[in-house]
């Protein structure tokens, strides 16, 4: 969740700023929450297979919930938060239904963008830059071509993350005849990719005077072109683990309330992995 609410926070800090109001963004980072926990259930469902051969997201891979349980709580996440939206603005309403569709299009067979190698990208980097910054800008301002140029680094952005995050997962994916772009290119580019992401985001958040997002950003491409030289996956996962980080960071410099929730989430979240499955997780390096 740290990554979408660090960019919600960022996209309704930019609006407020050229809008000149600040509306409380408590309420969307609630209902962000409900949407995006539907599409990572379903996403899930979807993925049982290739979890359980990379050993991750354990939770349906080896039957802790079953995936009945697993569809009944997609559905109610889905209705707790486009409902809502709606009764806030038709406008929040409608990209919080664009999500849930990307959510539907990204897992669910016959499109199941997921197991295609570009267009798994593009979604990705769509719903998680463009649409995720826009519904934190549409709390304080109305959607304008103006609002989806701010948002444009922040698509290269989760591009690059998303990418990144593809590479531990290269030969469980391969095995379950999943088709990432790391499967379908290999590590070697797939870094390079990554790392022109991040220079493009850079461009781009200098161009549209983004200062928060360029500092962030800056500090994160030399790890980022480190993994093109190491190829070393805890390189590559270091960076991806930095540059979220770095951008949350700046989101708590404008929302210091914001530095509690991830505090307390991340102690939260260990406490509750470390007594219920004795794992170390989630870590920072």
């Amino acid at each position: 969740m740290p990554p979408v609410w660090t960019i919600l926070l960022l996209g309704h800090h930019r609006s407020s700023q050229m809008s000149g109001e600040s509306h409380l963004p408590g309420l969307a980072l609630l209902l962000i929450t409900f949407l995006v926990g539907a599409v990572y259930v379903l996403n899930q469902i979807f993925d049982i297979e290739s979890d359980r051969l990379n050993r991750k997201l354990f939770f349906l891979a080896q039957g802790h919930i079953s995936p009945k349980a697993a569809i009944s709580e997609t559905i109610i996440l889905n209705v707790l938060s486009v409902v809502p939206a709606f009764i806030i603005s038709w406008q929040l309403g409608l990209l919080f239904t664009a999500g849930m569709l990307f959510g539907l299009l990204y897992s669910i067979p016959p499109l199941s963008i997921k197991n295609k190698p570009l267009g798994g990208l593009v979604l990705n980097a769509l719903a998680h830059g463009n649409l995720v910054f826009l519904i934190g800008w549409c709390m304080n301002q109305s959607l304008s071509w103006r609002s989806l140029a701010f948002s444009l680094p922040y698509m290269f952005a989760v591009g690059a993350i998303y990418l990144n995050t593809t590479i531990p997962d290269m030969d469980g994916d391969k095995r379950a005849g999943k088709v990432t772009l790391s499967v379908k290119w290999g590590k070697e580019r797939v870094t390079v990719v990554s790392s022109i992401l991040v220079a493009l985001s850079i461009v781009l958040s200098l161009l549209m005077k983004d200062y928060p997002f360029l500092i962030a950003s800056s500090l994160s491409l030399p790890f980022f072109i480190l993994c093109i030289m190491t190829k070393k996956e805890r390189h590559i996962m270091a960076a991806t683990k930095l540059s979220i980080l770095l951008l949350s960071v700046a989101a708590g410099i404008y929302y210091h309330w914001y530095f509690a929730v991830l505090i307390i989430g991340f102690i939260g979240t260990r406490l509750y992995y470390k007594a219920r499955f004795n794992l170390d997780y989630p870590s920072l390096v």
